[in-house]
């Protein structure tokens, strides 16, 4: 390995790791999923690219145990805030947009789905298949599913466990599905003349 290659594995594995620091504690702002699609279009090695999947799922992993924590001890300094109406004609727009949406029968669906899936939180370890399909599929949202394991009764072990396995076998199966993707080789050329 010369020093070309230590530096650029040096850099993606910190990237790597700060992408998935950042995904656990702001994931309105950063994007796990974007990160992984891009490291699919950028990395040719399949040993490389399961090497930085793996380091950015436990970077993922350490950033939810620091929410997972601040639910568990946070919880007693909850105060209910009652939402502020829309100031702009954007978010009046946007506020009955919302509205018409949690009326199809997909968001209904998706509500009852949620809500079987956050009430088995409150069983100790049932609360393990609720983590590790939010973690899989994000029904429900992770972000969410996180600060409501910390404030119940689940174990921490279990609740880092299902996400890292969770996310890992979403993020592998992302990357080398697009790895194998013919249209996809394609795009990774295209990607690659553009630098």
């Amino acid at each position: 390995m010369d020093w070309g290659e230590l530096i650029t594995l040096t850099v993606s594995s910190l990237v790597s790791i700060a992408v998935g620091i950042g995904a656990a504690l702001v994931p309105m702002f950063v994007n796990a999923e974007v990160y992984i699609v891009a490291l699919a279009a950028n990395v040719n090695s399949q040993t490389m690219l399961a090497y930085l999947i793996v380091l950015h799922v436990a970077a993922t992993t350490v950033g939810k145990a620091f929410v997972f924590q601040l639910a568990r001890v946070g919880t007693r300094r909850l105060k209910v805030v009652e939402p502020k109406p829309p100031r702009t004609t954007f978010g009046h727009w946007w506020q009955r947009a919302k509205e018409r949406y949690s009326r199809t029968r997909f968001a209904g669906w998706m509500r009852t789905i949620s809500a079987r899936l956050i009430a088995l939180l409150d069983h100790r370890y049932g609360g393990g298949v609720t983590v590790f399909l939010s973690s899989l599929l994000g029904v429900p949202p992770l972000a969410i599913v996180t600060i409501l394991a910390g404030a119940s009764k689940q174990p921490r072990w279990l609740f880092l466990t299902m996400v890292f396995i969770g996310r890992l076998l979403q993020f592998l199966a992302i990357a080398f599905i697009l790895h194998g993707l013919p249209w996809f080789e394609d795009f990774r050329h295209w990607l690659s003349d553009l630098w």
